[in-house]
């Protein structure tokens, strides 16, 4: 039988996001918490940190959560939004550990590790987002939608569709179900977890714009920038500024990490993925492992310095475009 929340009614369920926690990841944890919480008992349990927006939303629905729990005390453990190990962060060990029932709900590319047998996994790559699955799983277990789960659904929705920039019909018929039964308009929605961001995110951008290198592929522009912090935003601010592809990266005590967002509309007349394409392929070349979305993925690695790393996501990316174009000509850098 196919894998349902009913399987967790009556069990003492973590639901676990990935370290770093985002509004999908956070969003569909508390969506189906605030909709079993009578059915079971539930914690919401995230590894090391969340980003300010999930912060924000859990301010503002009130939605509990526990940072770094003990995984032993639970009966069931529910990974969402991820399917590597290294996502855990500190909580790797435990859940490596962990004797209980192991569940998996994620919309990623599957990936080499299995963390949940297949029989307790859903596993959608199509879905734009989690939330859009858990709503699917909520519908069919024929319980009552409690508003705040609604708005949890409405909000992972809006975040990994880039406010829809990447999404399908399937995902406004969603959306439209789900503000209907919220009785919430967008612009209340959005401001849940809404944030203005803070002095040093804005100087990273900047710093971003300022330091960046510029690559010519054929007709494409690529761009790299070492940064200190914030990659993600800075990626996402060098292509509303004009990148067909931007990756953003850096080194800190032996570690990398690298950002990646891409210009939607390039990205669907190419075929691009960002996650297959460069971010994968990268694992090849250094350690570290690869993954997310077409338009939107990451790296996280070993090395003191990220040069190197950003270097090849570039001639990746220019790999790419060649063999999609036919040409055969050198990446040429501007001054």
């Amino acid at each position: 039988m196919p894998f349902q929340l009913s399987n967790l009614f009556g069990k003492k369920v973590l639901l676990i996001t990935h370290s770093g926690c985002d509004i999908d990841s956070l969003s569909s944890t508390a969506a189906i918490y605030f909709s079993l919480a009578k059915k079971s008992r539930i914690t919401i349990g995230i590894p090391d940190h969340m980003n300010l927006t999930a912060a924000q939303l859990a301010k503002s629905l009130s939605i509990p959560f526990t940072i770094n729990p003990k995984l032993d005390s639970f009966d069931a453990v529910v990974c969402l939004d991820f399917n590597e190990l290294g996502m855990l962060g500190s909580l790797k060990e435990q859940f490596q550990k962990f004797k209980g029932e192991k569940y998996l709900i994620d919309h990623h590319r599957k990936g080499k590790e299995t963390l949940a047998p297949a029989k307790n996994s859903i596993s959608n790559p199509k879905a734009i987002s989690t939330t859009e699955i858990i709503y699917d799983l909520l519908k069919k277990t024929n319980l009552k939608i409690p508003k705040k789960a609604y708005l949890c659904i409405a909000t992972g929705i809006i975040s990994d569709s880039a406010s829809f920039m990447v999404a399908d019909h399937s995902t406004f018929l969603i959306m439209g179900e789900v503000m209907k039964k919220a009785n919430t308009p967008y612009s209340s929605i959005l401001s849940l977890f809404s944030v203005e961001k803070d002095f040093s995110e804005k100087v990273a951008c900047l710093k971003a714009a300022k330091r960046c290198r510029i690559f010519r592929s054929a007709e494409s522009i690529i761009v790299t920038a070492d940064i200190g912090a914030f990659e993600s935003s800075a990626a996402s601010v060098l292509v509303r500024v004009g990148a067909d592809v931007a990756l953003c990266g850096y080194s800190d005590k032996g570690q990398v990490r690298i950002s990646g967002r891409v210009n939607n509309f390039w990205m669907r007349k190419n075929g691009f993925d960002l996650a297959r394409d460069v971010f994968l392929r990268l694992e090849s070349f250094f350690e570290g492992k690869g993954g997310g979305h077409p338009g939107a993925a990451g790296f996280n690695g070993v090395g003191d310095s990220v040069e190197a790393h950003l270097q090849k996501c570039a001639e990746l990316t220019h790999e790419f475009i060649m063999k999609k174009s036919g040409l055969a000509s050198q990446m040429k850098e501007y001054d």
